[in-house]
């Protein structure tokens, strides 16, 4: 856990220092707040001793070091019209399940895996709808040159690719996975 943070945080502190360089102060800064709500969360993970599968966590941190490299310092996201579906499948995927494990830990519901489905769904679809409320508060307050959100199609297909990484997600979580986190096995029970 506490090597896999150091190594995220220096590469990412790696691409904030190279989009410094480039004169890029708007990636430099979104990057810079992944860094700080990812040391916030695991200073949360330590003190409530959540245990997450590190296949889940290099995921999480994999999406967020693709999203600020191939997307913000290779400037992925306008200059590819699929990257950033691809990037909101997968990271839906993986936020979903993040999200699924940390609460199921924090707040230790006995469910079953059937309800679990629903949850998971439920959870990547409001994290893709407050993704897509962030892009917009983005763009109205801080006017980038760039829009995050260009047009109502941009929009609605993001939205569409988090469905599809919401359904992944429900769907290794009931299907594939047998234990996302400490406990996770007791949920086949009443199903």
């Amino acid at each position: 856990m506490l090597v896999l943070t150091g190594l995220f945080i220096v590469i990412l502190s790696a691409i904030v220092l190279g989009l410094m360089q480039e004169a890029r102060p708007e990636d430099a800064r979104n990057v810079t707040i992944k860094i700080v709500v990812w040391l916030v969360y695991f200073c949360f993970e330590v003190k409530w001793d959540i245990q997450l599968n590190n296949i889940l966590r290099t995921s999480v941190m994999l999406v967020l070091i693709s999203d600020s490299f191939w997307g913000l310092y290779w400037n992925l996201y306008n200059t590819s019209s699929i990257f950033d579906k691809v990037q909101h499948v997968f990271g839906n995927y993986a936020f979903s399940l993040f999200a699924y494990s940390v609460i199921c830990q924090v707040s230790r519901p006995l469910i079953g895996r059937g309800f679990s489905f629903v949850f998971i769904v439920s959870l990547g679809l409001a994290i893709g709808a407050l993704y897509e409320i962030g892009e917009f508060l983005g763009d109205t307050i801080m006017k980038p040159k760039m829009l995050s959100q260009p047009n109502l199609l941009d929009t609605d297909l993001d939205l569409i690719a988090d469905m599809t990484g919401a359904l992944m997600a429900a769907i290794h979580a009931k299907y594939i996975s047998r234990k996302l986190y400490p406990g996770d096995e007791d949920l086949d029970k009443g199903d």
